[in-house]
């Protein structure tokens, strides 16, 4: 739309109606319940298995932030391209329904459409998995000291 951030939702619910805002959200949020249940779940539990195992604490951490990124991003990479189709092609004028966006992939690339970029976004999500399970185990203790005793 070639507008501002500001002046950009405007445009596009006045061109294509408030349904404009929400192309893509079905997607959106598949995507992202995928990605909190790893960094809420399998980067912690990876994590706990390898503490378990006699790793230390920071490589633990390190390696359950990598096992939770690496299952969570090729779980949800498929809905994140369809997402990003359906949201760049807001006009409709290749990609349609996500049904008819996913058909569209296939025919272009097969299987391997859905996997564009995927080197990318799962390092960037084994990374926030780290930086996330490390607030996690330190934010508590910053606003809840009184829950914590003092380990020496």
């Amino acid at each position: 739309f070639g507008s501002s951030l500001v002046a950009t939702p405007g445009i596009i619910v006045g061109e294509l109606g408030i349904t404009g805002m929400w192309r893509g959200l079905l997607m959106s949020c598949g995507r992202e319940g995928i990605f909190t249940a790893g960094y809420l779940g399998m980067g912690p539990v990876f994590s706990g298995k390898l503490q378990d195992q006699g790793w230390a604490e920071v490589s633990s951490k390190l390696g359950g932030s990598i096992c939770g990124g690496i299952i969570a991003a090729s779980l949800s990479h498929p809905m994140d391209t369809i997402k990003t189709c359906m949201q760049g092609d807001i006009k409709r004028e290749k990609y349609g329904s996500v049904s008819q966006t996913f058909g569209t992939l296939m025919k272009e690339a097969g299987p391997k459409a859905f996997f564009r970029g995927w080197a990318w976004r799962t390092g960037r999500m084994c990374c926030a998995m780290g930086i996330m399970t490390e607030c996690s185990y330190r934010i508590p203790k910053l606003l809840f000291p009184h829950h914590y005793t003092e380990e020496k």
